[in-house]
C-alpha cells in the first residue's frame, strides 16, 4: 500500500512476451490512476557469431535468434546480403518470396510485428 486508499500492483517479470517485460498499475480507490507496461529486449550480440564467417552462413546463423520465427530472421539476413552485394530482385519474384515468408507464419509472431518484407522502392523494381 502506498497511502490511504491507494494501492499499487507491480509485476516485475512477465512471461510469454518477446524480450522481457514488467507491469506497474496504481489504483486509487477503485480507479486506475496509472499503468505502465515496459517491454524491452536486451541485446543478444548475434553479430559476434557472424565475424569471420562467409556471408552465405548468415541466414542459417541468424535463424537461431528466435525459436518462434526463424524464417523472419533468416529472410532479413538474406535481404541484408542482397543489399550489401547490390543484388536487384525482380519485383514479381520478391513478392513471391515475401508471400511464402508471410505464409510461413512469420508475420503473425509478436517479435516480428514489422514483418520482413522488403521495401518496394524504385530501385527494387525492374
Amino acid at each position: 500500500m502506498t497511502g490511504r486508499g491507494a494501492r499499487t500492483i507491480r509485476v516485475d517479470t512477465l512471461a510469454r512476451v518477446e524480450g522481457e517485460g514488467s507491469l506497474y498499475i496504481k489504483l486509487v480507490g477503485e480507479r486506475v490512476a496509472d499503468v505502465k507496461l515496459k517491454i524491452y529486449e536486451p541485446p543478444r550480440f548475434f553479430e559476434a557469431f557472424l565475424r569471420g564467417r562467409h556471408f552465405s552462413e548468415a541466414p542459417d546463423i541468424t535463424a537461431r535468434i528466435c525459436g518462434i520465427c526463424p524464417i523472419a530472421y533468416q529472410m532479413s539476413a538474406v535481404h541484408a546480403i542482397e543489399r550489401a552485394l547490390g543484388v536487384r530482385i525482380d519485383l514479381r519474384f520478391a513478392c513471391f518470396v515475401d508471400f511464402f515468408t508471410v505464409a510461413s507464419g512469420s508475420r503473425a509472431t509478436p517479435c516480428m510485428s514489422t514483418c520482413c518484407t522488403r521495401p518496394i522502392s524504385s530501385a527494387a523494381r525492374t
